[in-house]
């Protein structure tokens, strides 16, 4: 069964079990690019702007009582994770979200008229534009949108970095003594501890964590009630506050009006400080992979100072093989989150005059960024990180054959004696002990206490 609807360009026969109308059809035929629609937090993200609008227009005494509360239970039950299979957009789609907008606003309109007892399509009761989109534009909309839905998903980001420090802390402990050698340069250095090497990890995503929850603040800024270009036009008495007032009710999160509607309507550039914080924390992470990755290579011909947990076989030629298939992946996860900075900063500095419309693909690529290291951090938390062991005998072999605990005898012997020792025990054959003994300037009991008080605990 088809109903026909018409707008100025003409009329479309649509699939009456479908609650969208005709700006979205006509949206689904034009953008047919990458198959990927909005997921569950933007159409909450959406419903709940537009909930928090009728109840704001009703207080403002715009919209009668009678469509607010259809509207509100449309969006109520859109919520509660009902017609989300009717949010068909593509994420590439005209500027600014228009299309993603009418989408909404033709699927509560439906919805609320279903459960009036009325028709879909009779929009001369409840009409997507005049009642659902009362007060309203895409332009205030829709990056009042992208900022809620990034707030979510920056939560759920948040509880996975807390826990994955909470391991890394726990690690810190457990090999705090087991001493190895440190590299620079992919040289011999100074003794350190494993645990040492946790405890990095742990303080540089503590520092990523505090870095995100700031820059998030910045998110918590709304822009709704500015309407087209920030000046309010057509919104009902006290829009802007109440609106964003039930916004925060129903949301739960402190969003708050910002003080210059134009500024924050034109300039996109807190999207980009957030990307900012999301990038720095996957570089980050992109390390400490890289780093697992040479700490747990060979076992016979490489560092193999860690154990890993094994989740799959590594090799479909080569029997026994076990890769760091994890810390691999993790790579992965962080590469396409630096490159999707590069998107976000364009499209940041693309907007012209009293807009930026480039707003879809900066929700896209920064949500999917967020959503990608979320699941990334949990994998490397279950799968790696609270696994990980220590080869306490390959450390020991390792120290004993290594030329950085040399450093150690600077104090007793000078930087340049030190260096000629290190160089015959490397060409010649002698241990580093032997070497420093013969000088007679150190004791063998001062040698031993020097390389065992080389690390601190």
């Amino acid at each position: 069964m088809k109903r026909t609807e018409q707008d100025v360009i003409g009329k479309v026969e649509i699939d009456d079990s479908v609650y969208y109308g005709i700006n979205t059809q006509r949206a689904v035929e034009n953008f047919r690019i990458s198959g990927i629609s909005p997921d569950s937090d933007h159409v909450v993200s959406m419903a709940q702007i537009k909930r928090s609008a009728a109840i704001a227009n009703f207080t403002g005494k715009k919209l009668p009582a009678e469509k607010k509360d259809l509207v509100v239970r449309a969006c109520d039950r859109i919520i509660a994770g009902e017609f989300h299979d009717n949010f068909v957009l593509d994420v590439f789609q005209a500027g600014a979200g228009t299309s993603f907008n009418m989408n909404a606003n033709e699927v509560i309109a439906n919805v609320a008229l279903e459960i009036g007892g009325r028709k879909k399509g009779s929009y001369e009761f409840i009409h997507p534009n005049d009642h659902v989109n009362m007060s309203q534009s895409t332009n205030d909309v829709f990056p009042t949108m992208i900022r809620i839905t990034s707030v979510r998903k920056a939560r759920r980001l948040l509880v996975e970095l807390r826990k994955i420090k909470e391991s890394l802390d726990k690690k810190a402990i457990e090999f705090s003594s087991v001493v190895k050698p440190g590299r620079t340069h992919l040289q011999d250095a100074a003794p350190v501890t494993l645990g040492m090497e946790m405890s990095a990890y742990a303080y540089t995503v503590d520092r990523g964590i505090r870095d995100l929850e700031k820059q998030l603040d910045f998110l918590l800024d709304l822009n709704i009630g500015g309407t087209a270009v920030g000046t309010g036009i057509n919104t009902a008495p006290g829009y802007r506050d109440n609106v964003v007032k039930e916004i925060a009710g129903v949301t739960g999160e402190p969003f708050r009006a910002s003080s210059n509607l134009p500024g924050i309507m034109e300039f996109q550039s807190d999207f980009s400080r957030v990307m900012g914080a999301v990038v720095n924390l996957a570089l980050d992470f992109n390390k400490i992979s890289n780093d697992v990755r040479l700490l747990y290579s060979g076992p016979g011909a490489g560092i193999h100072e860690i154990t890993i947990p094994a989740v799959q076989q590594g090799s479909s030629i080569m029997p026994g093989k076990i890769n760091p298939s994890i810390a691999e992946a993790m790579n992965m996860i962080c590469h396409s989150i630096v490159g999707a900075q590069q998107a976000v900063n364009i499209s940041v500095q693309a907007g012209q005059l009293e807009l930026n419309v480039m707003m879809p693909n900066i929700d896209y690529e920064l949500n999917r960024a967020m959503d990608i290291l979320t699941s990334g951090v949990r994998m490397f938390r279950e799968k790696l990180i609270d696994g990980l062991g220590a080869d306490r005998e390959s450390c020991r072999e390792h120290l004993s054959r290594s030329f950085g605990s040399a450093a150690l005898l600077n104090p007793y012997l000078g930087y340049d004696t030190v260096a000629k020792i290190v160089q015959e025990a490397l060409h010649g054959g002698k241990s580093i002990k032997e070497l420093a003994l013969a000088t007679g300037k150190i004791t063998e009991d001062e040698f031993h206490r020097a390389m065992e008080g080389g690390v601190p605990q």
